[in-house]
């Protein structure tokens, strides 16, 4: 019964893992993976203890699973960061992530050293193997972090609640459920049944939650949305420099206005002489005019407007970006039209003639 329990959550998280990177989007931050992997990592090794036959293999696999112990709170505090609009300063993730990763260490000292656990056993308990553990000294350590992690979630949570108007409040209550249900699997659900890690259903919980939310933030990322609107439209693409004017990268539709450019090596000038004197010229007068105006470029049939701007990675420039518009069709149309009023200033002129012709004619 226990053992189903497990494998049951196993194969659920399983399943929550694959729709996420089925649906993931470009523009999703690395955290959300982050917390599919660790679910499901943790998950495996539920299992995995539950079938280990010896305390050794038993205390390798429960390191594993304090990997997703130690880092899912404090990745899941970042998410609801996220989900809040809040940022936080480098330094401050880096000391989170200190504070994860030294919980982690003293986890790892398990069967060398009696500073997490003092002694560890194993029991066979409905079917399925226990580890039995006398905590050490600096176990308490653990239950620190994770107080601290769930009750900064939470105050995060309320703050985005009350003072983050533009945030939905349908993500924020599910994300508050996903905490609270954690703190009840974590220190009440132990109480009701020893036997069982109800902290593997509280990560299962956690993953169908991200699932129901996390394409509904996208939607509140404009700045995300304009450039996957623009990528998927395809009518205008991207070529990133550096100072030296050596080519980075670009995008997709960059290479397919220009081919040139997808043969082309990265940190290399651009290889074809004419593009590589005609891009070098425009960025001369925009670094010395800082004034960017748009370029016509044509090809074959096509006609390009190429505009040159700074290349800013966060609040550093790091080179230039060419971003490239096709303007034929709209070019085509104003032809037309100016065709247009040619062909109609010809048939007034045409007729005002004949007007003259016949007034000319009356008089006689």
């Amino acid at each position: 019964m226990v053992l189903s329990f497990y494998v049951v959550i196993c194969v659920l998280s399983l399943a929550c893992c694959v729709l996420f990177f089925w649906n993931k989007r470009s523009y999703y931050p690395v955290l959300y993976a982050l917390v599919y992997l660790l679910a499901l990592m943790s998950q495996v090794c539920y299992v995995l203890l539950a079938l280990s036959k010896d305390v050794r293999e038993a205390v390798i696999i429960n390191k594993g699973i304090y990997v997703g112990g130690c880092f899912f709170p404090l990745v899941g505090m970042l998410i609801v960061l996220s989900i809040c609009q809040i940022k936080v300063p480098k330094w401050v993730n880096f000391i989170l992530i200190l504070i994860a990763a030294g919980v982690y260490a003293l986890a790892f000292t398990a069967g060398y050293s009696p500073v997490f656990y003092k002694n560890v056993e194993i029991e066979e308990r409905y079917g399925v193997t226990v580890l039995i553990k006398e905590y050490g000294p600096l176990h308490s350590l653990f239950y620190v972090m994770i107080g601290l992690f769930l009750v900064a979630t939470l105050v995060v949570l309320a703050y985005g609640w009350f003072k983050k108007p533009n945030i939905s409040k349908r993500d924020l209550a599910i994300a508050a459920f996903m905490q609270i249900f954690s703190i009840f699997c974590y220190f009440i659900g132990r109480m009701v049944m020893k036997e069982i890690e109800w902290m593997a259903l509280a990560d299962l919980v956690d993953e169908i939650g991200f699932l129901l939310i996390m394409n509904h933030i996208g939607l509140y990322q404009v700045d995300d949305l304009v450039i996957s609107s623009i990528q998927n439209e395809g009518k205008v693409g991207y070529i990133a420099m550096d100072f030296k004017k050596r080519y980075l990268s670009a995008t997709d539709t960059a290479k397919r206005f220009i081919p040139e450019i997808f043969r082309n090596h990265a940190d290399r000038e651009i290889e074809n002489d004419e593009l590589r004197e005609m891009f070098n010229r425009w960025i001369d007068q925009y670094s010395v005019e800082k004034l960017s105006i748009d370029h016509t470029y044509h090809r074959d049939k096509s006609i390009y407007l190429i505009h040159v701007q700074d290349l800013y990675d966060g609040n550093q420039k790091h080179g230039y970006l060419l971003e490239i518009t096709d303007d034929t069709e709209h070019l085509e149309r104003m032809e037309d039209i100016e065709r247009y009023n040619m062909n109609l200033n010809r048939e007034l002129m045409e007729k005002a003639k004949k007007i003259k012709e016949l007034e000319s004619q009356k008089e006689s």
